[in-house]
């Protein structure tokens, strides 16, 4: 069975491996030959690392064929790319990730060129200050980052996410010298507009426009909608998986944008069509998550663990400790990939009782 993977992240590279192991004959479309370790990131917009990225014929099995092309429409067995050829395919997996938030005035770190862009603009205004939106885990991060490469910095955001660990991050924060402004709506563009801070949007990600412009289902978010057997309603040949997919189900209620997202999603779509190959009926996905890792700039870290539905346990490991195990996953993450026929993750997680209703098409 032949299969086109769209996207060379985390679960593109994933579920390519995974197939070819499985003995599938392989396609990825991936419009850069670099695999981008996007949870370095941060680190690269500060200037406390010089690139986060691998060459993608270090990590992609030599059985997989690599196209450097990108899908612009995908039809029912084919898929046009944007040098213009039109490939066939008999089952499809649509990972082609998220881009940053917004309209692009802020800056982001949501991408490779939205990083180097962020660290021009740094270096271009060495006295300037920087304004991070957003306290999710991209802008605890990143306001860390930058408070250790010597920037002054300022965390705004609306609302704090629930839990000891956010106030732990934040407390961290404000122990580097970073200013935290909670409970405050600001509008970005009129920070932008004012001009005394460079910005940086960390509010989330935004889905590409593939799925929408291909009339295929999608959330009110952009995303493609698959459901428990990360299929497309009304379109079973064709396959989602990572940040750009929307799972329905049991299952999925408490799945969050991460490469410990994504990793899984890619491997049980590639499992989904071994099992089809062979005649058997696919599990439906399920992911229980273990911990989650943040890089709080230093050497210092902090992992929280978590029950499978990413509710906090009471246990974390924090300080170097911590930033020493935050290292060794994001090491692990690049073997993992490379050796994805032996991947695993857990599965232990309880199903929610309400099912969504698919979204009809865009």
């Amino acid at each position: 069975m032949s299969t086109m993977v769209l996207g060379g992240g985390y679960a593109g590279v994933m579920a390519a491996n995974r197939l070819a192991s499985n003995g599938e004959t392989v396609t990825l479309v991936t419009p850069s030959p670099w695999f981008v370790e996007r949870i370095r990131l941060h680190a690269v917009a500060a200037g406390l690392r010089g690139d986060a990225r691998v060459p993608l014929a270090a990590l992609v099995d030599a059985r997989v064929a690599v196209m450097d092309d990108r899908a612009v429409r995908i039809a029912d067995d084919g898929v046009l790319l944007a040098s213009g050829e039109r490939l066939d395919f008999e089952t499809l997996v649509y990972a082609v990730g998220s881009g940053g938030p917004g309209d692009g005035r802020a800056h982001h770190v949501a991408t490779l060129d939205g990083a180097r862009r962020l660290r021009a603009a740094l270096v271009e205004r060495p006295d300037a200050a920087v304004t991070v939106v957003g306290a999710g885990l991209t802008g605890i991060e990143l306001a860390a980052a930058l408070r250790v490469a010597g920037r002054t910095v300022r965390l705004v955001t609306a609302t704090v996410p629930d839990g000891r660990a956010t106030r732990t991050h934040l407390l961290e924060l404000e122990r580097l010298g970073v200013r935290v402004e909670t409970g405050r709506t600001v509008d970005v563009d009129g920070l932008v507009d004012d001009g005394r801070d460079i910005v940086v949007a960390a509010t989330g990600f935004t889905a590409s426009s593939l799925a929408a412009d291909s009339d295929l289902p999608t959330d009110a978010h952009g995303r493609l909608v698959v459901d428990e057997h990360l299929t497309v309603p009304g379109a079973p040949r064709i396959l989602g998986a990572g940040d750009g997919v929307h799972v329905l189900g049991r299952y999925a209620a408490h799945l969050r944008p991460a490469c410990a997202t994504a990793m899984p999603l890619g491997a049980h779509a590639a499992d989904v069509v071994r099992a089809r190959r062979d005649g058997v009926r696919p599990a439906p996905f399920t992911l229980g998550y273990v911990a989650r890792c943040v890089d709080l700039g230093g050497g210092r870290g902090h992992v929280q663990l978590v029950r499978g539905d990413d509710s906090e346990r009471r246990v974390a490991v924090t300080g170097r400790a911590g930033g020493l195990v935050k290292e060794g996953i994001c090491r692990m993450t690049l073997r993992w990939l490379a050796a994805a026929q032996r991947y695993s993750w857990s599965g232990r997680v309880r199903p929610v009782r309400a099912v969504e209703p698919v979204p009809s098409a865009q």
